[in-house]
């Protein structure tokens, strides 16, 4: 998500140090099939090993390893590094394990910009520069198959708390699951001005719904969507409906809005695979739109998204820096990630059409020949 010395759209790009530039929103393109998503997936299981379900596996417990299956030659580990921004501090954290261990780990960061070791590790081999002798009594209590920026933190170790913080914090996934709609239910909850953020995306998505309310348990909530319909002599009357009755596209809406919202206020970097599902193209640009305006994002949130909708191959909605593609490889089945700026495309060019037309590859081949036989 750095920048290129695209000069579009300049005022819509986020400087976390007040140096670099980033982009806030990456749009990912490609076939079915064609491993977009695994570049989602891939960025939600690293979160996951730090700050979820496989973060604290138990002793002996295997790792969620899933060696690339194309191959006969013996798996290789899987590797995974990132390079992020915490209170304006430059991080890299990366890993690589097999089913079993992990193999190696490491921590960099640029305080005073300039680079410095945090920890590194090889299996159970830790070097450290600050706190030593804590620091490696704490990687002495690390079983092998966990993380040692997850078991350092259960010990408020102060080298390694901040890097950690950033994927509990800052790194979000909208899904179509009960996790989404629960942030869209707590804000209705707390009332005031988070419910009233709520609403007014409501009624700026042109849904019909005025107003939304909740009643039963927070187990099972009873979410109604109220109606004011009018009749001929102009006379209103309030109507409520279950949500569940609603179109499948305002259940989305809904269910995806709060941990928009959500991601907005703390300046999170959001995941969404398939943005589009089941949501009008205008709605779903209007949600990039948020993100891409610097006086609505003022937190400096970022947006990452696999999608299909060529609607949103707008270079007046998104930089040419913005737009990547996902082709995988017939021969070898591996998958290939590359940006638009590669083909560097004229600023009035129609991306759309030269991408329905091949010219960027990332496309399925629909194949010639009879379809039908009697």
């Amino acid at each position: 998500m750095k920048a290129s010395r695209d000069n579009s759209m300049k005022d819509s790009l986020i400087s976390p140090d007040g140096k670099k530039e980033l982009v806030p929103v990456m749009a990912l393109y490609g076939a079915n099939a064609a491993g977009k998503s695994n570049v989602i997936h891939a960025l939600l299981l690293m979160r996951s090993m730090v700050c979820g379900a496989y973060a604290k596996p138990l002793k002996g417990a295997s790792l969620p390893q899933e060696p690339f299956a194309f191959t006969s030659a013996p798996s290789e580990p899987t590797r995974f590094e990132i390079i992020y921004y915490y209170k304006g501090i430059r991080y890299a954290y990366g890993f690589s394990f097999d089913k079993d261990r992990i193999l190696t780990e490491y921590l960099y960061h640029w305080p005073n910009g300039r680079e410095a070791l945090i920890f590194s590790r090889e299996k159970d081999r830790f070097e450290f520069r600050e706190n030593i002798q804590e620091q490696t009594t704490l990687a002495g209590r690390t079983a092998e198959n966990r993380l040692y920026l997850v078991s350092s933190n259960e010990w408020n170790c102060a080298q390694t708390e901040k890097a950690y913080q950033w994927f509990f914090e800052k790194l979000m996934e909208s899904a179509e699951t009960e996790m989404s709609l629960q942030a869209t239910l707590a804000a209705i909850e707390k009332g005031g001005k988070e419910k009233r953020r709520i609403v007014e995306e409501i009624l700026h998505a042109d849904l019909g719904i005025k107003d939304v309310r909740v009643a039963g348990s927070r187990e099972k909530p009873n979410i109604l969507a109220v109606h004011h319909l009018k009749d001929e002599s102009g006379k209103e009357t309030e109507y409520s409906l279950s949500m569940g009755q609603e179109s499948m596209g305002t259940q989305h809406f809904f269910a995806r809005i709060g941990i928009w919202m959500e991601a907005m206020q703390k300046g999170a970097v959001l995941v969404v695979d398939e943005i589009e599902s089941s949501m009008h193209p205008l709605l779903t640009r209007h949600l990039i739109e948020m993100v891409q305006d610097a006086a609505i994002n003022t937190r400096h949130a970022q947006l990452i998204f696999t999608t299909h909708d060529t609607g949103l191959l707008d270079l007046s909605l998104l930089r040419r820096d913005q737009i990547w593609f996902a082709e995988k490889e017939e021969d070898s089945m591996q998958t290939d990630v590359y940006a638009l700026t590669e083909f560097s495309p004229r600023k009035d060019e129609n991306i759309a059409r030269g991408y329905l037309q091949g010219r960027y590859g990332a496309i399925p081949f629909i194949g010639g020949g009879a379809a039908w036989e009697e």
